[in-house]
């Protein structure tokens, strides 16, 4: 493979993200390296880029693939087939629990209520600043 061109940016990212690398018309690179990453992270970037370029990533479709071997993570095969229903059962009750912890914060948030307004809507800054709420004596 002779090196192709590369062209290299530092680009404030509007989200998270640590480089992008587009293949070009003419067969040449532009990678953009977020320039919020510090110097040693901008290197990392840059280095990852230019991996997906040596790899010839951008004639792969597989996308989770390319990054496992770009990180250098050997997954087996048994790892990756999970069957469908196991993920969604998981997520069923991740829901579940996600209903339960919403009904719990709800009948907290009434305590709350009802505290402000027997004691009054400032009670719990009060009961802060006087220390008596968290076990000092005043």
């Amino acid at each position: 493979m002779t090196t192709p061109d590369v062209n290299v940016f530092l680009f404030n990212f509007p989200s998270p993200g640590n480089e992008m690398v587009v293949q070009n018309e003419d067969d040449s690179y532009t990678i953009l390296i977020n320039a919020k990453l510090s110097q040693d992270g901008q290197l990392k970037a840059y280095q990852h880029a230019l991996n997906h370029i040596k790899n010839e990533d951008f004639e792969k479709s597989d996308v989770q693939s390319i990054e496992l071997h770009a990180h250098e993570i050997d997954v087996s095969e048994e790892i990756i087939s999970v069957p469908t229903d196991k993920f969604e059962k998981r997520i069923q009750q991740l829901q579940r629990e996600r209903k339960k912890i919403q009904r719990a914060l709800k009948a907290k948030r009434k305590e709350l209520e009802i505290v402000s307004e027997l004691y009054g809507p400032d009670y719990f800054e009060k009961a802060a600043r006087d220390n008596w709420l968290y076990g000092g004596l005043k």
